[in-house]
C-alpha cells in the first residue's frame, strides 16, 4: 500500500519554487518537519497501489513540528522512547515568504 514519505526533520528553511524561481520561502522558528509531494495523505490512503496514484500538477506541503516514530505496540513492538512524542502540548512556529522573480 502507498504510504506517507520523503519527510525532512530539523529544517530550518526551505523554499519550493518553479523553474523561474518564484515560489514560496519557509523559515523554522527554530526549525520544522516538512513533506513535499505530488499527493495527498487522501490519495495515499484511498491507493492500494502506486500504479493507482495519480500526481497532481500542485506540490503539497506538509509542515509539522515533529512525527513519532513507526510502532504503536498494537502487534508489534512500541517505538523506541527516543522517537515518541509524549507531551501532550506542541507549539511550533514558521514564517511564509513569497519568492518571486521579477522579469527583465
Amino acid at each position: 500500500l502507498p504510504q506517507e514519505h520523503g519527510r525532512h526533520g530539523d529544517v530550518r528553511r526551505l523554499s519550493l519554487t518553479d523553474e523561474r524561481g518564484s515560489g514560496l520561502v519557509v523559515e523554522g522558528r527554530p526549525k520544522v518537519d516538512f513533506t513535499a509531494s505530488h499527493y495527498t495523505a487522501g490519495d495515499l490512503y484511498a491507493a492500494r497501489h502506486t500504479s493507482d496514484l495519480e500526481p497532481r500538477p500542485e506540490v503539497v506541503l506538509s509542515l509539522d513540528h515533529a512525527q513519532r516514530g513507526l510502532g504503536t505496540s498494537a502487534c508489534g513492538p512500541d517505538t523506541h522512547p527516543r522517537h515518541r512524542l509524549e507531551a501532550r502540548r506542541y507549539r511550533f512556529a514558521y514564517v511564509l515568504l513569497p519568492r518571486s522573480v521579477r522579469r527583465r
